[in-house]
């Protein structure tokens, strides 16, 4: 408060300025995951953000609903001794990598994901990449994933896609012939195989979540995919010279890098968890296609899926680079044609020979110049990016080492001691 000739006037205010939030905005509307069936859920329990509690929260919550309770019911089930492996479920490599670790994982690469395709999104729009023409229509594309991503019939057809998936994998196991029980398909006093109190939560429960989890990120793969098919078909600006070495669009190479953690989490729960299960509990030989084969095929197609969709911008960045290197071509042509004749060609002069330096230097910027040129990729992804994914494929086979090498006796018994507090 000051005062004026005896008069009480309040100091006014200042107002400090206002950021600009266009990128701000831009980068916090665009998601492939906020409003979801998944994420509206999360909200009405009060943990629908994005902080690290409300992740640790949604990891308790789906491990709270799926195997929790199928330990709780098998914790108490008494096996006499030399009860097969599978009968205990305990013993079930693939529920503790489904349940304790796929989940987790998915839920972590949510974020991880979501962050890196927003900041696509701001630099799509801010670095000058998008042709003017194209300006309105790219921002229309936010709108168009934001409808695809909070429509009802994709998250019904995951739902029931994931409920197909697990009576499809559950159900054979109670109508089959073979004489082979697990901890969830028994055989009663008669012979009849039943399914357990456990198996039919894993059916009816478990395996669905666990299974819509991944299916409901096909859909969010599907929709990024989708965004960038429509982007590569705008008129891009590219620069051949640019640093990233892929024209400006070097940004897309470590946004599909960071699907790396997807690859992990499906290769951990539904590739290497079951082979795992089928070699240590129900003794499959290594030799066996159902065994290796899977392996094999994720380590291979996996890494692609996420790298393909970036060839959608090879045509564009092929197209710059050859007609940056033809107009290089041309000018420095003339150029040393240029510093030839004045500097070669003619009698010594001091005044002209240090102009003539003077080019020759430019000459040597050419050179540098043309090798960033020469350098550039016409294919929006490096090899460390390659690589993540890659070694997110293989990585989660190294728990499978054991079976094909011989463990060192020291370290066998660590393990052996590891896992005796496994009831049963």
């Amino acid at each position: 408060m000051t005062v004026i000739k005896g008069k009480k006037t309040k100091k006014k205010k200042e107002t400090p300025p206002e950021p600009d939030a266009g990128n701000e905005e831009a980068l916090s509307q665009f998601s492939l995951f906020e409003g979801d069936l998944v994420n509206r859920a999360f909200a009405v329990l009060k943990i629908g953000g994005r902080s690290p509690l409300d992740l640790v929260l949604r990891m308790i919550i789906v491990i709270g609903i799926t195997w929790v309770p199928m330990a709780m019911m098998s914790w108490h089930v008494v096996l006499p001794p030399g009860t097969p492996a599978q009968l205990n479920f305990f013993y079930d490599y693939a529920a503790y990598a489904q349940f304790l670790i796929g989940i987790p994982l998915f839920i972590i690469a949510e974020r991880v994901v979501g962050e890196a395709t927003m900041g696509a999104y701001r630099d799509f729009g801010a670095s000058g990449v998008i042709a003017d023409e194209y300006k309105e229509v790219f921002k229309s594309a936010e709108e168009d994933v934001k409808a695809l991503r909070k429509r009802v019939f994709p998250e019904i057809a995951c739902l029931a896609i994931a409920y197909i998936l697990a009576l499809c994998t559950i159900l054979p196991e109670l109508f089959w012939t073979s004489d082979m029980e697990t901890w969830h398909v028994l055989k009663d006093a008669g012979g009849a195989r039943m399914i357990t109190q456990t198996g039919t939560w894993l059916m009816l429960v478990a395996l669905p979540i666990q299974v819509y989890w991944w299916v409901r990120w096909v859909w969010k793969i599907l929709i990024w995919y989708w965004f960038l098919s429509k982007i590569s078909r705008f008129k891009l600006v590219l620069v051949a010279s640019h640093p990233d070495h892929t024209g400006g669009i070097g940004f897309l190479s470590e946004v599909q890098a960071k699907f790396a953690l997807v690859i992990l989490a499906y290769g951990i729960s539904n590739v290497v968890a079951t082979i795992g299960y089928k070699i240590a509990i129900e003794h499959a030989p290594l030799d066996l296609p159902p065994v290796w084969g899977p392996l094999v095929g994720f380590a291979i197609i996996a890494p692609l899926l996420f790298l393909s969709p970036l060839l959608l911008f090879t045509k564009q960045l092929k197209r710059t680079k050859k007609r940056a290197l033809a107009q290089f071509r041309e000018k420095a042509m003339r150029n040393a044609l240029k510093l030839e004749q004045e500097w070669l060609a003619t009698p010594y002069d001091t005044e002209k020979d240090a102009v003539a330096r003077n080019e020759l230097n430019q000459l040597n910027l050419l050179t540098t110049f043309h090798d960033r040129i020469t350098a550039m990729r016409v294919v929006p992804f490096d090899l460390r990016s390659a690589g993540q994914l890659i070694g997110s494929a293989i990585g989660p086979m190294i728990p499978l080492l054991p079976y094909f090498i011989d463990i060192p006796e020291p370290l066998g018994k660590i393990l052996e001691a590891l896992t005796k507090w496994l009831p049963h």
